[in-house]
């Protein structure tokens, strides 16, 4: 027979969102379940580990988890690989490398010392009549909970378990590589024709570097050989050295806002709401500040017993992430529609974000 429990709120995902909406829930005296299904907290992430520095200025967050200073971004269109001539441009991009596993797991075990019940090799299965069903290594569970905070990824299972697509997303590839020059205090992104909607990147962190590809799936992608090809080039540029100690891969949404963010009584964050920018696939604080907000929200409702309250999430989200967003989508959208027709340096120059043609407003037909 399944376990059955009951709670305020139950978190599915345990990232920077889902974490951090528990820790906020519970801090104001709610009864939360946060569960996840890695086997340990924090491991296997695929992301780029940059964060602002700002985050850590508007959040309580880990600074332990910090490993290297970024003090600029610098941009590189591949005009010709075979003689490494790029087209460069830099810009001040004050912010920090962090250990993604080091920053999620400190989130978690936050979350669980300010009351969350927290279960790691957790899954959600399904919806049912009394709750939201878990598959648990102890067996299955059966949770009713007033709220339902899902921050289960880009393909989240809850979204498809609704009906609601989640489909939208880059593929990203990474490694991380032994850097040449550990001193290297530049994030570096290079826009390539190969890589279709996406980039590649450097991203130094002391001794070691995150390197990988991300770009949206079309006929004849092979996302190992771009990598490859990519590290390769890399390599003879004389800023990594061969080999790796680590391989990841994941998704990243980056089509916006993947709306209806709340329904009924289960609201999405970080990822799972399409919450990372369209351009450059950013998601940690946009997920931390989603978390919290759906937190702080969805204990507003419980405490006051007005479940209309829970609204006025979706209401700061927009605030702070629709206008920038939407203009990245047009961005976006000049993007894929130019990409084998226009010129790739001119098409840079209007769509990625450290250029002025990024600044400009795209007409509307």
């Amino acid at each position: 027979m399944a376990k059955q429990l009951q709670c305020d709120v139950l978190v599915i995902g345990a990232g920077p969102a889902g974490s951090r909406a528990a820790m906020r829930a519970a801090s104001e005296g709610l009864k939360v379940i946060l569960v996840d299904s890695k086997t340990r907290l924090g491991e296997r992430p695929h992301c780029g580990e940059f964060v602002p520095y700002q985050i850590f200025r508007e959040f309580s967050l880990n600074r332990n988890s910090i490993l290297h200073k970024i003090n600029n971004l610098e941009t590189l269109i591949v005009e010709n690989k075979s003689e490494f001539r790029f087209k460069t441009n830099l810009i001040q991009s004050n912010g920090f490398l962090i250990d993604r596993p080091k920053f999620d797991r400190y989130a978690a075990i936050e979350a669980a010392t300010s009351g969350a019940l927290t279960m790691s090799s957790t899954t959600f299965s399904a919806f049912a009549d009394k709750g939201c069903i878990l598959k648990s290594v102890n067996g299955e569970i059966i949770v009713k909970s007033k709220f339902v905070v899902a921050a289960d990824g880009a393909r989240s299972t809850v979204r498809k378990k609704l009906g609601l697509l989640n489909d939208d997303c880059v593929v990203g590839r990474q490694l991380e590589g032994i850097i040449s020059n550990t001193n290297s205090s530049n994030a570096m992104v290079f826009l390539d024709h190969e890589f279709f909607g996406g980039y590649g990147w450097l991203f130094p962190k002391g001794a070691t570097a995150n390197v990988g590809v991300g770009l949206l799936p079309r006929d004849g992608c092979m996302y190992g050989d771009s990598l490859e090809n990519f590290s390769e080039m890399l390599i003879k540029m004389c800023l990594i050295k061969p080999g790796w100690i680590a391989r990841t891969s994941g998704f990243i949404p980056t089509f916006g806002i993947r709306f209806p963010i709340i329904v009924d009584n289960i609201i999405f964050v970080g990822d799972a709401a399409g919450l990372a920018h369209p351009i450059t696939g950013a998601g940690i604080a946009p997920a931390v500040f989603s978390g919290d907000t759906a937190g702080e929200f969805v204990a507003k409702a419980v405490k006051s017993g007005n479940p209309s309250i829970i609204s006025r999430y979706q209401d700061a989200i927009l605030y702070r992430y629709g206008g920038p967003y939407q203009h990245a989508l047009s961005k976006k959208k000049v993007q894929l529609e130019s990409w084998e027709t226009k010129d790739f340096t001119e098409l840079c120059n209007q769509t990625w974000i450290s250029f002025k043609g990024y600044k400009k407003r795209e007409r509307k037909n």
